[in-house]
């Protein structure tokens, strides 16, 4: 677990522009999420290791299983230290899968943020937690008789990117990123790189050195 909590400390000092450019560069893209995954909360810094779960659509005129409800708050019961929680609605944005209930188990679990590719609600509540929810939007609805949970801990496709359990998420103002578990030192090594050079930038700007000289010295970033 220290070496879960050593990896998010570390990334948490990056932020996602950098890391994408990281992955760029060893290979691995595409490692963001499209632009309609967005900040609902108002913290929006967060980085975990994903727990994935998948809803697919209730049967039309079938009874409620409220027993399945067990594997779906497994979501966060369930929940270690650092984790963040994934989760592929297969396109449901007429009712939520994530708000105050789940957020109020999970946090002290260890739950470190949510992923709703889908819709969340009581965000105002969820904000009086400090909690990180990245979705497509809000919706007020109940998933019970829209929704029912299919799988969790299995391999999901979120933001438009497969997303496995052990994988770095990492969600800033700028939208999100998963970086596959077996590659998460190689491109945290080189966005720490990414963010070195940006500060050199940065500074030498700030001195007002000439752009195009700084360029031949180090590329811009």
């Amino acid at each position: 677990m220290a070496n879960k909590l050593q990896t998010i400390e570390r990334t948490l000092k990056l932020y996602v522009a950098a890391v994408s450019d990281a992955a760029d560069e060893v290979g691995i893209s595409p490692v963001c999420m499209d632009r309609g995954i967005k900040p609902l909360t108002k913290k929006y810094r967060m980085a975990g290791f994903a727990r994935t779960g998948k809803l697919v659509r209730t049967p039309p005129n079938s009874p409620y299983d409220e027993g399945q409800l067990d594997l779906f708050m497994s979501l966060a019961t369930k929940a270690k230290e650092g984790d963040i929680a994934c989760i592929n609605s297969s396109g449901a944005t007429d009712c939520s899968v994530w708000g105050q209930v789940l957020t109020r188990i999970g946090i002290p679990k260890g739950l470190t943020g949510a992923v709703v590719d889908g819709t969340s609600r009581d965000i105002n509540d969820i904000d009086k937690m400090n909690f990180p929810v990245f979705a497509r939007g809000r919706h007020p609805g109940t998933m019970r008789g829209r929704l029912d949970m299919q799988s969790v801990d299995e391999p999901i496709t979120c933001g438009g990117l497969r997303v496995e359990v052990g994988d770095l998420i990492f969600a800033d103002g700028d939208g999100v990123v998963v970086i596959p578990k077996s590659r998460i030192e190689d491109v945290l090594t080189a966005a720490e790189e990414v963010v070195s050079t940006d500060v050199w930038w940065a500074d030498k700007l700030d001195e007002g050195e000439d752009p195009h000289e700084m360029h031949k010295e180090k590329p811009i970033p």
